[in-house]
């Protein structure tokens, strides 16, 4: 028993966020235009987009937008469940096909708040407030037990890879940015990176000859982290504006390691209930990839009213450079009575993602205010091949369409937006998941060197479905306190 505990912990399949992880995007008004935003940046939402666009924001504006994402991701192992130990009787599960489980993570609102100024005296400098995080599902809930098409009660077959996870990262930002010439911007953001990490799983131990064969729920150990984490990093915008019509955009965020501290809990088998483990100290390391956008955009105008306009932006995500060695990092000094320490990596073999975005809108000038049509579509690339799929979360490609209304008066800006995106269906054939024998050391073979089940076999389904809102307010057009701009 003394190495069955310790290795429950090597089998995480610790959450990342980027790339094929997160969903297009924050942001009400650049979420109803494809997530199409860095080109033109002109609100707060520049903080995330492109921190150039800042530096044309004049006087003081306020930005709180609100997502709501209806998440859906199903998983329907292939195979069926096994039999037990020959020398006792057989649950009523044995035999019965893997159910299909479904992610019953819990609804949850992301918000986005934004606040620039210039503080009524700089003509060219802007600098800005945010607090936001990774547009990314934060909570991933799946059954430990099941029922099957016979009505048995059964282990969850997904518990070797996840079972539940509950996520949070936010950025406190704080960013300046200036207009160079008339047709140069540049930016810069400081973002400090406050994480927070609970996970459960669970693994396989075989506990005597014959007592606990691969797969079997009786000697399954759960573990629960609870982990706590801080860092920083840098963001770098240029907005270029080569004509009145035509706007390129650039951001670049560095890539950032996270170290959280916590607990682990760990709890035995059913086979062994009375062995009684007190939580743990624990440590866990991941990491976050160079982010680079670019945008394109065209604006369409009716002598000074901005009539339309269309963009394009192209995303790039350096997962790659997170495998094997440089993949995610777990730590346990000693659980309970045993000093056995251990510090696995947990490899992903993520690539790197590419994203392309398309959006535009459309204004209307009414007797009182602009009301504004948006639309927009977007795709992003896998950031697993088919054998890495796992349900920690979606690395599958994503197809997406978007929509958006907003309505403007004296310095009011109220924003709405859905957005559906889709992830063509995952059939796992060739997977490379398996559970971890802890009494070989945590290795995927047991103790005559046969390979344990492959566990991610199987179809994923994913889609899912935002509501976002939005209210902008510039305080100087609200109170009618404009100012005379010296550089236009």
């Amino acid at each position: 028993m003394k190495k069955i505990l310790p290795w429950v912990i090597c089998c995480y399949s610790a959450a990342a966020w980027a790339g094929g992880f997160e969903y297009p995007d924050n942001g009400t008004e650049a979420l109803g235009r494809g997530a199409t935003f860095t080109a033109k940046a002109d609100s707060p939402l520049a903080l995330e987009y492109n921190i150039a666009g800042l530096a044309r924001q004049r006087g003081t504006n306020l930005l709180v937008d609100l997502n709501v994402p209806f998440n859906t991701y199903d998983f329907t192992r292939d195979g069926v469940y096994p039999s037990g130990p020959s020398s006792s009787p057989q649950p009523a599960y044995v035999g019965q096909r893997y159910p299909t489980v479904h992610n019953g993570g819990s609804l949850y609102a992301a918000p986005f708040i934004g606040l620039t100024t210039d503080f009524n005296k700089f003509d060219r400098w802007t600098f800005a407030f945010g607090l936001y995080g990774p547009s990314a599902i934060a909570t991933r809930d799946y059954p430990v037990s099941v029922t099957t098409a016979n009505g048995a009660s059964a282990p969850g077959p997904s518990r070797y890879d996840l079972l539940q996870a509950d996520l949070l990262v936010l950025y406190p930002t704080l960013a300046a940015a200036v207009r160079v010439n008339k047709w140069f911007d540049v930016g810069l953001a400081v973002h400090l990176v406050v994480g927070t990490f609970k996970l459960s799983n669970a693994t396989f131990t075989a506990i005597g000859a014959g007592l606990c064969p691969p797969d079997f729920g009786n000697c399954d150990p759960v573990a629960k982290l609870d982990l706590t984490g801080y860092t920083a990093t840098v963001s770098l915008g240029a907005m270029f504006r080569p004509m009145r019509s035509l706007q390129f955009g650039l951001n670049l965020r560095a890539p950032f390691t996270i170290s959280a501290d916590g607990t682990v809990t760990a709890t035995p088998p059913t086979s062994q209930t009375k062995l009684q483990i007190d939580p743990a100290a624990a440590s866990f390391t991941t990491h976050f990839p160079l982010v680079l956008r670019v945008g394109a955009r065209y604006i369409f105008y009716k002598n000074d009213f901005e009539l339309a306009d269309i963009e394009f932006n192209g995303i790039y995500e350096g997962w790659g450079q997170f495998t094997e060695e440089g993949g995610d990092q777990i730590s346990i000094p000693q659980l309970g009575p045993y000093t056995m320490g251990v510090s696995p990596f947990i490899a992903h073999h993520y690539k790197d993602t590419f994203g392309a975005r398309l959006g535009g809108a459309y204004n209307l000038k009414l007797p009182k205010g602009v009301l504004t049509f948006r639309l927009g579509i977007f795709y992003d690339s896998a950031a697993t091949l088919k054998r890495d799929t796992r349900l920690d979360a979606d690395t599958m490609d994503k197809i997406g369409t978007t929509a958006g209304l907003g309505y403007k008066i004296r310095g009011i800006t109220i924003n709405a937006a859905y957005a559906y995106i889709w992830s063509p269906d995952r059939t796992v054939t060739n997977g490379e998941i398996r559970s971890a024998d802890a009494n070989n050391g945590g290795q995927n073979v047991d103790i005559n060197g046969v390979p344990l089940p492959v566990v991610n076999n199987g179809k994923y389904h994913a889609e899912t479905q935002i509501l976002s809102v939005g209210l902008t307010i510039a305080w100087n057009e609200l109170l009618k306190k404009q100012r005379v701009i010296h550089y236009q």
